[in-house]
């Protein structure tokens, strides 16, 4: 049989031409380094990663254990508690995380910091979309986050029983950047009319389905020398005569507000653009939007940085 050749090259012994080159290659399990042979094409596929299902079933374990409790960590904790929600797919074993916000007063916040929160994180990048009842949500699909949350005690089905994390609640740095998570998405700032005068004294708010939410950050904070007013299981109606139970929580005061600049702070330009309208202006306007209150402290001269 007369010799073949390839580009060039001699048919030989256990040189398949037609193949162009597919073969084994010899890799490491993902999840236990044991040695496995795979095919070139199915690794090229993204396949053929794990010696096993087991290991492949195993594998989130891991990674979910290699994730660290740092100070970006515990933030995002916080941001999830506050405006988070764990969904299943009922027709996947998946989960999807995401995060909503107001699409004009949280869409910087969620756009700028918290996708780089969530990659310094996790690594990986979240996607954006408007709800179809308005809300502008971020969304992303991490199985070894979700662990990862339900060891500290987040779970899907958090809306009356969250808490913060009892690991959290150890380390004063890291229940300040979840308390500043948790603020940045469910707090809001505003300003009081006392005496007579109007929109002027600041009051540091919020309010939870979580009873237990509620009292964790009232202790917290209590411990970091603030003063903590909160109010449990009231009952709130709406117009068309339907009611809920909600806890209230508030912390009234310049004396409040500066001492939360100093050691929590916030990086939600909604509450920051508040902020400096109580500072320089002496005031805050009720029912203004985002920017409305930037085109106000830029006749004052103040810049307001989004990042």
């Amino acid at each position: 049989m007369a010799d073949r050749t390839e580009r060039g090259k001699p048919f030989c012994k256990g040189h398949i031409p037609w193949n162009k080159g597919l073969g084994s290659l010899k890799k490491k399990c993902q999840n236990c380094s044991k040695s496995i042979i795979v095919q070139r094409s199915l690794w090229l596929q993204g396949h053929g990663k794990f010696c096993s299902k087991v290991c492949q079933y195993n594998y989130k374990f891991k990674l979910a254990g290699e994730l660290k409790l740092n100070g970006d960590m515990a933030e995002l904790v916080g941001i999830i508690i506050g405006d988070g929600c764990i969904n299943k797919y009922s027709c996947q074993n998946s989960y999807r995380i995401t995060i909503s916000g107001n699409k004009i007063e949280d869409k910087p916040y969620l756009d700028k910091y918290v996708s780089n929160l969530i990659i310094r994180c996790i690594g990986r990048k979240p996607r954006a979309y408007l709800a179809h009842n308005g809300a502008y949500i971020l969304h992303f699909s991490y199985e070894p986050l979700r662990i990862f949350l339900n060891c500290l005690g987040v779970t899907s089905n958090k809306t009356r029983t969250v808490k913060i994390p009892e690991l959290i609640k150890q380390d004063n740095f890291l229940l300040r950047r979840c308390i500043r998570g948790i603020a940045d998405t469910d707090f809001t700032l505003i300003g009081c009319s006392r005496f007579g005068k109007k929109n002027y004294y600041p009051r540091i708010t919020a309010q939870f389905a979580s009873e237990s939410l509620v009292k964790d950050l009232k202790e917290s904070l209590l411990s970091f020398g603030f003063t903590v007013n909160i109010l449990c299981n009231k009952k709130r109606n709406n117009h068309k005569g339907n009611y809920w139970i909600t806890n209230h929580i508030n912390l009234d005061g310049p004396h409040n507000l500066q001492r939360w600049m100093k050691k929590i702070g916030f990086k939600n330009s909604r509450i920051i653009t508040r902020y400096l309208c109580l500072k320089r202006l002496c005031m805050l306007p009720p029912k203004t939007t985002l920017p409305q209150r930037i085109r106000m402290l830029a006749g004052e001269g103040v810049v307001v940085n989004e990042r």
